[in-house]
């Protein structure tokens, strides 16, 4: 019996040391990705984000999408609108009923084009269009300003 519970006791030690390990992991190269983001490059931030994000990081997910959305990172991330919308959708923050997981993000890329924020430059253009993805989504707030016919303005 006590051998059986110090087994159980060591294996509990393991996958938690393994647990903690792997947390730190993903901080690390999540921190990495992010400050390669913020210094524009790209490369390193895919190469530190990609990873984490085809592990299942929704967080990850989410920067990349946003990088393909906007170009962020350019030498080695140009616009991509389908990739953009894959890691969105992928990234599923808001799994609510009905609604596409990447309507939200695909929201703030069209808040982004409308305001010229997070490095982009101002482009209705492409504020409509990004706007549009979200409304057919089903974000709400989409298809409110649609219907009202305005830009998107958040506070």
């Amino acid at each position: 019996m006590r051998k059986r519970l110090l087994k159980f006791v060591a294996t509990v030690v393991v996958l938690i040391t393994l647990s903690v390990g792997l947390a730190f992991v993903r901080g690390y190269e999540m921190n990495l990705g992010v400050v390669a983001l913020k210094l524009g490059n790209g490369e390193e931030a895919l190469s530190r984000l990609g990873p984490l994000a085809r592990l299942g990081d929704g967080t990850a997910q989410f920067q990349l999408g946003c990088m393909y959305a906007l170009g962020w990172g350019e030498p080695g991330v140009l616009r991509n609108d389908k990739e953009a919308i894959y890691w969105f959708e992928r990234a599923g923050f808001y799994k609510e009923k009905g609604v596409d997981p990447g309507a939200p993000a695909e929201l703030g890329v069209a808040e982004s084009y409308a305001k010229g924020t997070d490095g982009v430059k101002a482009d209705p253009v492409e504020s409509a269009k990004w706007l549009r993805l979200a409304a057919a989504g089903g974000s709400k707030e989409a298809v409110a300003i649609l219907r009202r016919g305005t830009t998107v303005s958040r506070p």
